[in-house]
């Protein structure tokens, strides 16, 4: 079966939903963290937490949408409490030692169902413990300049593939942005087959 990519980042909870629906429909996923942007996109992108309209508007919209999933009093809160590149990190080191998708999970729903800061060790000790993952190896990575290599390499690759946002889904070549694409590119694939 083609590969399919998907380029997510913890801060987003665009990305949670979209990453959420498509594992509800065994959507199999090469996952790519979007830590560093290529620096052409800076530019373009107004930061949620700078942009007064935007942000009323991220509230406003995903107020909607995790209630459809049965999820209330999602996080009224974008900040930049986290050093993302080091949580992603973690990330890479569970997905390493075959517990990417289940660290993925706990990390959103500690993010966005239960207004967690993941830049504490503790909340990343904790989503260790609570999928059976290393806590050592977990809270070392955050610091490993192996992980961060990686993490920056990734950019080379949204550039190459025009990623401008997150999630943002690959397949075949063919790009699907959004958390309410996945319907569209599930069909994609079931047409494939």
């Amino acid at each position: 079966m083609e590969t399919i990519t998907c380029f997510f980042n913890f801060r987003s909870p665009y990305a949670y939903l979209g990453v959420r629906k498509a594992l509800e429909k065994n959507i199999k996923f090469k996952f790519i963290p979007v830590c560093y942007l290529p620096k052409e996109l800076l530019k373009f992108l107004a930061d949620g937490a700078e942009n007064e309209y935007k942000r009323s508007y991220l509230f406003e919209d995903c107020e909607r949408l995790f209630e459809e999933i049965g999820i209330k009093n999602v996080s009224k809160i974008i900040t930049k409490e986290a050093n993302w590149p080091k949580v992603h990190a973690s990330w890479l080191c569970a997905e390493e030692n075959g517990f990417g998708d289940k660290f993925m999970i706990e990390a959103f729903d500690a993010r966005w169902k239960n207004n967690l800061d993941l830049g504490k060790n503790e909340v990343i000790e904790e989503i260790c413990n609570k999928i059976g993952f290393s806590k050592d190896l977990g809270l070392n990575a955050m610091n490993d300049e192996k992980y961060d290599t990686t993490l920056k390499s990734f950019t080379k690759i949204m550039r190459e593939n025009k990623v401008f946002g997150v999630p943002t889904f690959l397949y075949k070549n063919e790009r699907y942005w959004g958390q309410d694409r996945i319907e569209i590119l599930y069909n994609r694939i079931l047409k494939d087959k």
